[in-house]
């Protein structure tokens, strides 16, 4: 039994087996250079343990078996002739587990599933980012002893790794013996594919490298300080692939240990890292608490523009917060070494491989609460464009085509046996969206002169060689949409708007930033954007591609896979049918803004929801944003509670393998667009679109050019407040506009 307890953390109150390995992903503890799966101490099993470093990555046979029972399968998604030939993929490495302790009360050592659990709570709080286990135990011979498990990943030194572990003999005084080491038999993706090179225990302390041993052959390194109780070091330990030192206690009511994991990649620095590990370990003096105490200081000041506080409704209230947490744990905040992966850093599923999710629904969370990590994920595409510059020449485009699955350098690692993705070149709309996206909330003109407006300038040169003329208007053809159900098509929504708008913002941003381009390109910009093929019919209703509404409503089936592998709930024959995976359209109306006639929201909202058969994650965010703009309260609520608890409840069936990172993101953006309707004008005007729900109240924060704004309905009334002396407008989308100076009201329609 999971949920939230009375103190609204996120907890589990009785032991199930068959809930660890979900649970693990649930109880992730991380700080964007690390995620720590919520594995136990003693070892769970190898689809429960992990431990992931952004971009720590190395290659993987990855054994695949997809097959073909529909037309739709054969012709429009696999590639079977492909498929044969593939065999090995990136991904990132399933690090050692240093979480490594176990316990031993006489001859006993402490396994949840021996002996009896008497008392087992165990909770992650998302206002600290510390997890905690607490537990009973009956050795299964009368002898009971309490261990309490405490733990975090450092926001004030990213690279360290604490835990505490108390033990309180109840009923007996039979000897305990601790075991802190490493467990270095971890696979990634079923195999062994690290190798140690040093193993260095002198005292408490223990030193470990290794190296990824296929493609890239990264380094790690750590420097382990074990705190133990008054006693004795029985020697070295070493079995089945665990390294350690065995300890026994001197007899004490209570036994106190702690553990100071720092670990270091060669991707962090060019200095040897044994020796950067040697020295951090031998200098660290703190205990346990004094690094708590660190950390929580800067975690909470880290996250606390995230958190949104929900008046009248308590389980949205504290679920929004954990997935908050969850999406605060999975950017780095200090570094561009790696960009925001769909599942962060909480397991191996798609490989910590950046996707468009990254600009358009889980970078734009970073954007409006801790600009810097934003920044960050832009700098890793920065790293990525010369790579990306070679992927447009080797398929005869110019400008830059960035991975549409980027990985360490940048080269496309989508599975070569799958059709749509090689076709979903929106990412390079996206990427110049999020660029554009993050100058519009920041101002920071040093980035877009350095390094933002050359990577918009060389996706647009891409689309400059890929726009097709056909009459007196420029289409885009052969492509997939951001709805992966429908490959091959022509002029997708999306893509088009998306495209539009990026060559009419870069063409001002060269005047307002004075940017120099050749004027020749300039004006084949200005060309293109002035007949690229808008698709909108005269009601307003906006079809997806061309020839969208002409194919049927319904989904014919065929075969018998579900093919759950590719998220599709049917197997149907989606290219005859207008039954679309995740939303396209209703995009340009909530995650993006670029312009589109807001008049036919409604409609297209109305239209797209009924064909959507949500099989991404990312669906319930758009959702949500769309159903509170056009007044659906009870909409918003549902899709707000999928979005925020689609991995506690498991809704897609793969929770285990990781959260679903974007979705989680969603749901701050949820109350930002949805809730308050933000946007911003480039005249530092900020413009709301506020709406009733059901909450009694909404308060929520975002960061606009470095000004702290707070925002908060109550009792139909919107208040705006501001710390610090720009000069904001605000303006409501009935044509109320009004300076913030200190704080504003405002009536709610």
């Amino acid at each position: 039994m999971y949920g939230l307890d009375k103190n609204k953390n996120f907890s589990e109150n009785n032991y199930d087996i068959a809930d660890e390995p979900v649970l693990a992903t649930l109880f992730t503890t991380g700080n964007g250079y690390m995620g720590v799966r919520g594995s136990f101490e003693e070892f769970g099993s190898q689809r429960v343990q992990g431990a992931f470093v952004r971009g720590f990555i190395d290659e993987i046979i990855e054994v695949t078996e997809p097959f073909t029972d529909n037309e739709y399968m054969k012709k429009y998604y696999l590639d079977e002739e492909k498929l044969k030939t593939f065999e090995k993929q990136d991904s990132c490495v399933n690090m050692h587990d240093f979480l490594t302790v176990k316990i031993t009360v006489g001859n006993k050592t402490f396994f949840p599933w021996e002996g009896r659990i008497l008392r087992w709570h165990r909770f992650l709080d998302p206002k600290t980012a510390i997890y905690t286990r607490e537990v009973v135990w009956d050795d299964g011979l009368g002898n009971r002893t309490e261990l309490i498990f405490e733990r975090f990943a450092s926001f004030s030194d990213e690279h360290l790794y604490c835990q505490k572990i108390k033990i309180r003999p109840i009923n007996h005084d039979l000897p305990v013996k601790i075991m802190s080491g490493i467990d270095t038999y971890i696979k990634t993706g079923g195999q062994f594919i690290t190798k140690t090179d040093l193993l260095n225990i002198e005292g408490n302390d223990i030193i470990h490298r290794y190296h990824a041993t296929n493609k890239y052959g990264f380094s790690a390194c750590y420097g382990i300080k074990n705190l133990f109780p008054k006693g004795r070091i029985l020697g070295k330990y070493d079995e089945n692939g665990t390294v350690g030192i065995e300890y026994l206690c001197d007899s004490a009511k209570v036994y106190t240990f702690e553990k100071l994991s720092y670990i270091i990649t060669d991707r962090d620095t060019d200095k040897d890292i044994t020796e950067c590990a040697s020295e951090r370990i031998a200098a660290c003096d703190l205990t346990f608490d004094r690094q708590k105490k660190a950390h929580i200081s800067v975690y909470k000041s880290y996250f606390a523009t995230m958190d949104v506080k929900i008046e009248g409704d308590d389980e949205i209230d504290a679920y929004l917060r954990f997935a908050s947490y969850h999406t605060a744990i999975s950017a780095s905040m200090n570094d561009s070494i790696h960009g925001i992966s769909a599942k962060g850093l909480t397991g191996e599923r798609y490989n910590q491989f950046v996707w468009w999710d990254c600009e358009i629904h889980q970078m734009p969370f970073f954007l409006l609460t801790a600009p810097q990590t934003a920044k960050n994920a832009l700098m890793y595409r920065y790293r990525m464009l010369e790579q990306a510059k070679k992927n447009a020449k080797e398929k005869g485009y110019d400008g830059a085509m960035f991975a549409f699955c980027s990985s360490v350098n940048g080269d496309e690692r989508v599975w070569q046996y799958a059709r749509h993705p090689f076709m979903q070149i929106h990412i390079n709309s996206d990427i110049p969206y999020g660029i554009i996206n993050y100058y519009r909330y920041t101002g920071d003109r040093e980035f877009m002169l350095d390094c933002g407006m050359e990577m918009i300038l060389e996706c647009l040169k891409f689309w400059i060689s890929r726009v097709t003329l056909n009459g007196d208007r420029y289409e885009i053809r052969e492509v997939t949409g951001t709805d992966e159900h429908h490959p091959y098509v022509d002029n997708d929504a999306y893509t088009n708007y998306c495209v539009k708008f990026a060559f009419d913002r870069f063409i001002s941003l060269c005047e307002e930033l004075n940017y120099k381009v050749d004027s020749s390109i300039v004006e084949r910009m200005k060309d293109i954007s002035s007949r690229l093929y808008l698709p909108v019919c005269e009601n307003g209703l906006i079809p997806q591609f061309d020839g969208y509404f002409g194919l049927s409503r319904s989904l014919e089936e065929q075969g018998k896979g579900t093919l759950k592998q590719f998220q599709m709930k049917k197997s149907g024959l989606y290219h005859k049918s207008q039954i679309i995976k995740q939303p396209d359209v209703v995009l340009l109306y909530t995650m993006v803004d670029v312009g589109v006639d807001r008049r036919y929201f409604a409609q297209n909202w109305d239209y797209y929801e009924n064909m959507c058969e949500v099989s991404s994650s990312l669906t319930f965010p758009v959702h949500a944003i769309a159903a509170a703009q056009n007044n659906q309260i009870l909409s918003f609520r549902k899709n707000l509670l999928n979005t925020v608890k689609m991995d506690v409840d498991d809704i897609h069936g793969v929770a285990w393998q990781g959260v679903h990172s974007g979705c989680l993101a969603g749901g701050y953006l949820a109350v930002i667009y949805g809730i308050f309707g933000l946007s911003v004008k480039e005249n530092d005007t900020i413009c709301l679109n506020p709406v009733r729900t059901l909450f009694d109240g909404v308060t929520a924060h975002f960061l606009y050019k470095g000004t702290k704004i707070t925002m908060s309905i109550k009792n139909n009334k919107l208040t705006v407040s501001k710390r610090g002396s720009r000069k904001i407008s605000v303006e409501i989308l009935d044509g109320e506009r009004k300076m913030l100076k200190n704080t504003l009201e405002f009536d709610v329609r």
